[in-house]
């Protein structure tokens, strides 16, 4: 009995199944059988088949009426013999020894229930176009349920699995290999990759299927199983049986829906049938990089064009594209999302060209220019993007990229060769000389040969083959940047290619500048019609300010003015309520409240205190106090010198708060402290909150104002009286309330202690007088320490559940906060972090930057108050056309997040936070032709700078979306910080324009947390 049965279908095949079953012949294993099904064929098939059967008695030949593949390769299986299967299509071949190989790996791997290896098309007895090896595949059915995995003759399979399955399913005639697999995956079927390239797929003009409607429909069919129960499964794994998440369905469906649509265009057709059949629509976080590569190798199959491929193809099939990205502008799921996946494709297929020929690839031109030659102005009408390869005689030397803005001079190349070049570039007839520091280097992988003629170019200047030489072996930071970032898509290797440097162009200066002049009147006229801010309010002193409180005139004056201290805002109200709770729920017979001001808060006090006392000095404040109360509140209200009039008594109740730094000496202080010790019953409780003020803590956060103690320098007085003890203290990064209580004399309470957040936003009289972390600036070091750049975007349980990667609770965030406070780490801005790189400061060890994207308002309610806590500043990336209103490029999941308002990013503008731009509508700037891309940046960078009023020097891109060129142009806008989303720490020679991050994703462990540290 043979150990393997070869099933070859057959109709119509009487010009290719010679040659496929001479394959079989040249098997280097040769215990084999093949039936032959002649599927009703009309020509010469049955009668080779004959002729193959007679020569060699391995072969038998079986005949039905014309039923489908599916059906014939069932009736070879019915007749199979073998423990082994192979499925071999009359139109392909096996290498000679792929049954040998497969067979010995049987042995190897004795679970195996599939066994596949690699395969490729081959086109006039050559490989043609790309190979695809086998992969281990860790998810069998997750993979079968999304695509079909491998050729079907590159399977040997178990028949005993097929009989189990009953084989093929005949309603299947097109797909029914890529059905098979999903099946046996379903069924806990073991699959185990073999290396080497052994199967072929023979292609010719017309191989492939015309009906690409049939192919799309059966195609969907089996995607949809794989995400849904199979009744055909008798005995699914049971993890299995409901089929895969159906998150994935759309992106599965549109990943074969967009090959066929480049099989059409390729093949010349119009896709627009294609693309309305799929009725799962495209999904949110559709990779249009990912897709484009897909495009690319559809139309590639679908033209089946002669090598070279490009450029002669795109001619071809350049006028269906513009269709193509229309509909996926109406359709998609993010703004313009048809011309990201077009502009893509044209970059990729621009990639693939030779650099020594000039060519147009739809908005991208590639322009060779050769050093020994003068460099000329170039008139470049629709073009978006000119690559200029930099040849030297025969040597390329690299690559620059600038973004076209109708035409570029050639002092605008020259211009940026002299940036790469340094000043020797003037001085060189033959300039070679080609600096590191500019990322200007030659191709990284040139063999050794190369780079010595290379260098042996430039014997004569200054010696500098050695530097050449040097330079060369050197890895430029794009090349690794380009894979993460989006130009290839993240299945695809980083290609060999020389590395770019990207230019702006100068010429179209007018039209540049004349965008940038209107994006900032577009900003200027935003901010004016902004509502002003309303009339500072005090808050506290101003300045060098002190107050001399012991003159009842200077309380008149300040009372002359309604609500002189804004005693309504959030900050004051929030803590109020925090007052309030150390009082817990007692109730009080007789209480008094010393510097009453205006009221607000013995409003609140009232219904805690059965007779209520309001002082202030202030007789206008008193009066307008009595003025605001209800009428059957059991509130007396009288004027009251602290310093000079005794208080009455004892209370049970004495609360006073924000009045007792101004009393000029510790001294004063302390009488007042016994005074109100006297007047208090045993028992009775003094409630107390001030400012943190530096003059107590300086290296901590709190106000700069000129007083000799704070909330601390108070507390500590009240504390060391021998007849209070300190019973609670809530203490937040800005404030302390403390609850002292009257206790015999020399007793001791153990203090509570808690912290409490600040009310967000911060009014800005109030967040402009903090001097956070006390004002300091991280030290410089002696040697340059990397430096983590962590990347959040929201603190917040609430949300999309397909969205929750990009959350972090704010449970697990304060412990990520406490983890690095603990640990030693410090804060820093990314203000002190470009000032390290411009003044040559090396920041010390342990020390990061936090950033939070799109400018949510959870930053404020959940992630500031924690950074306050904790003592960390932050950056916070504002998409500006968004503010106040949502995350609507989240929507297609569901109710996107709000965004934070102008009048909320202007007081968290002085809360210790760096606003930077995130584009005006939050849009991957890939995408854009020139002058929007111009626009996103320009435009977000004069909005925040004119409706905030402070320079704006950071931008993230959306995304993570730049490349070269978008960095350039980032820079030209006035930029000075880049932030991509490459991951890894921030090194002395980063680019300051393309800052690595760390994305720190929901359910990260302690050591996964610690490992971007240093990672």
């Amino acid at each position: 009995m043979p150990m393997v049965s070869i099933i070859t279908p057959a109709h119509g095949a009487e010009t290719t199944i010679s040659s496929t079953l001479e394959s079989l012949i040249a098997q280097t294993h040769a215990d084999w059988e093949c039936f032959i099904i002649d599927d009703g064929s009309a020509d010469q098939t049955a009668e080779i088949a004959d002729r193959f059967a007679a020569r060699d008695t391995r072969f038998r030949v079986l005949r039905q009426e014309q039923s489908g593949v599916s059906a014939a390769r069932n009736a070879g299986l019915a007749q199979a013999k073998g423990d082994w299967v192979v499925f071999l299509d009359s139109d392909d071949a096996l290498a000679p020894f792929h049954l040998e190989t497969m067979l010995n790996h049987t042995r190897t791997l004795p679970q195996a229930d599939i066994l596949h290896c690699g395969w490729r098309r081959v086109k006039n007895g050559a490989p043609w176009w790309q190979s695809h090896p086998a992969v281990k595949m860790d998810n069998p059915f997750a993979e079968a349920a999304r695509y079909c995995p491998f050729a079907i003759h590159a399977a040997l399979l178990r028949r005993s699995r097929l009989a189990e399955l009953g084989g093929f399913d005949p309603e299947m005639t097109m797909c029914e290999d890529w059905d098979l697999w999903q099946r046996l995956a379903r069924a806990g079927a073991e699959f185990a990759p073999v290396e080497g390239l052994m199967a072929d797929v023979s292609v010719e003009a017309g191989s492939l299927s015309s009906n690409r409607v049939k192919h799309l429909d059966f195609g969907l069919k089996v995607i949809r199983r794989g995400h849904h129960s199979d009744p055909r499964i008798a005995y699914p794994v049971p993890a299995l049986a409901q089929g895969i998440t159906k998150a994935a369905l759309g992106t599965a469906c549109w990943y074969l829906a967009i090959w066929l649509v480049g099989a059409s265009i390729g093949q010349g057709d119009n896709p627009g049938e294609l693309l309305d059949r799929v009725a799962e629509p495209i999904p949110p976080d559709a990779d249009a990089y990912a897709l484009s590569a897909i495009l690319i190798d559809g139309i590639v199959v679908g033209a089946f064009p002669d090598e070279p491929i490009w450029p002669g193809l795109w001619s071809k099939i350049q006028g269906k594209l513009p269709d193509l990205e229309a509909w996926l502008n109406r359709h998609g799921p993010q703004e313009a999302f048809g011309s990201l996946l077009v502009r893509s494709l044209e970059r990729k297929v621009a990639d693939q060209l030779a650099t020594n020929v000039p060519t147009t690839i739809g908005r991208t031109r590639i322009q060779p220019i050769d050093l020994d030659q003068p460099i000329v102005d170039l008139i470049l009408p629709g073009i978006e993007r000119l690559r200029c390869p930099i040849w030297r005689g025969s040597t390329l030397l690299g690559q620059l990229e600038f973004v076209v803005f109708g035409a570029i001079e050639a002092d605008a190349i020259r211009s940026r060769l002299r940036t790469v070049f340094g000043p020797e570039f003037d001085d060189l007839k033959h300039p070679a000389v080609l600096l590191a520091e500019d990322g200007f280097v030659n191709l990284p992988d040139q063999d050794d040969e190369r780079a010595d003629s290379a260098s042996m170019a430039a014997p004569s200047y200054s010696g500098v083959a050695q530097q050449v030489l040097k330079l060369m072996a050197k890895v430029s930071y794009w090349a690794e940047a380009k894979t993460v970032t989006g130009w290839w898509s993240k299945q695809e290797p980083t290609p060999t290619r020389v590395d770019s440097i990207s230019g702006v162009a100068h010429t179209g200066r007018a039209e540049f500048d004349r965008i940038v002049e209107e994006e900032n009147q577009r900003a200027v006229a935003a901010s004016t019609q902004m509502s002003k801010e309303t009339p500072s309010k005090k808050t506290g002193p101003v300045g060098d300010e002190v107050p001399r409180y012991d003159t009842e005139a200077y309380w008149e004056e300040l009372f002359s003015q309604v609500d002189p201290w804004d005693y309504q805002n959030n900050y004051e109200t929030v803590k109020y309520l925090q007052t309030l709770s150390l009082l817990d729920d007692r109730r009080f017979s007789n209480g008094l409240e010393l510097a009453c001001a205006e009221g607000t808060f013995t409003r609140m006090l009232a219904s805690r205190v059965d007779n209520l006392l309001a002082t202030d000095i202030s007789a206008s404040a008193v009066a307008r106090a009595a003025s605001l109360q209800d009428h059957d509140s059991a509130v007396a209200y009288r004027q009251l010198d602290l310093l000079s009039d005794e208080l009455e008594g004892p209370y049970d109740l004495i609360v006073c708060s924000e009045v007792l730094y101004y009393f000029e000496n510790r001294e004063k202080l302390r009488q007042i402290v016994d005074k109100i010790a006297g007047s208090l019953r045993t028992g009775g409780w003094f409630v107390t909150a001030h400012a943190n003020l530096l003059v107590d803590m300086p290296h901590e956060t709190g106000f700069g104002w000129p007083h000799e103690f704070g909330a601390v320098g108070i507390g500590e007085m009240f504390d060391q009286h021998p007849d209070l003890t300190l019973s609670v203290e809530a203490k937040s990064p800005l404030y302390r309330i403390q609850r002292f209580e009257k206790v015999e004399h020399g007793g001791f309470l153990e203090p509570t202690r808690v912290e409490v957040n600040t009310a967000q936003p911060l009014p800005l009289q109030v967040a402009s007088q903090v001097r956070w972390r006390g004002g300091q600036v991280v030290e410089a070091a002696a040697d340059w320490n990397d430096v983590p750049i962590l990347m959040y975007h929201q603190v917040s349980d609430d949300g999309a559940e397909q969205l929750a990667r990009y959350r972090q609770s704010p449970e697990a965030f304060e412990t990520q906060l406490a983890f690095l406070r603990d640990a030693g780490w410090r804060g820093m801005t990314l203000d002190r972090l470009l000032a390290c790189f411009d003044e040559g400061a090396k920041p010390p060890e342990k020390t990061l930057v936090l950033t939070f994207d799109d400018a949510t308002r959870d930053f404020m309610t959940h992630a500031l108050p924690l950074l306050h806590r904790y003592g960390f500043p932050s950056s916070l990336f504002v998409p500006t056309d968004r503010v106040g209103g949502s995350a609507i490029w989240d929507s297609a999941y569901g109710s996107p997040a709000p965004l934070l308002t102008w009048e909320e990013l202007a007081a968290v503008a002085n809360s210790d936070v760096t606003l930077g731009a995130h584009g005006v509508r939050h849009v991957r700037l890939s995408a854009l032709a020139p002058e929007s891309l111009l626009r996103e940046l320009a435009g977000s960078k004069a909005m925040l700078e004119k409706c905030l009023g402070r320079e704006v020097l950071a931008v993230a891109y959306p995304y993570g979306d730049f490349d070269p060129a978008i960095r350039d142009i980032a820079e030209q806008c006035g930029y000075r910080i880049g932030l991509s989303c490459v991951g890894g720490r921030v090194r002395a020679d980063a680019d300051k324009l393309a800052l690595k991050r760390q994305e720190v994703f929901r359910g990260i462990t302690q050591s996964e947390f610690a490992n971007l540290l240093f990672g």
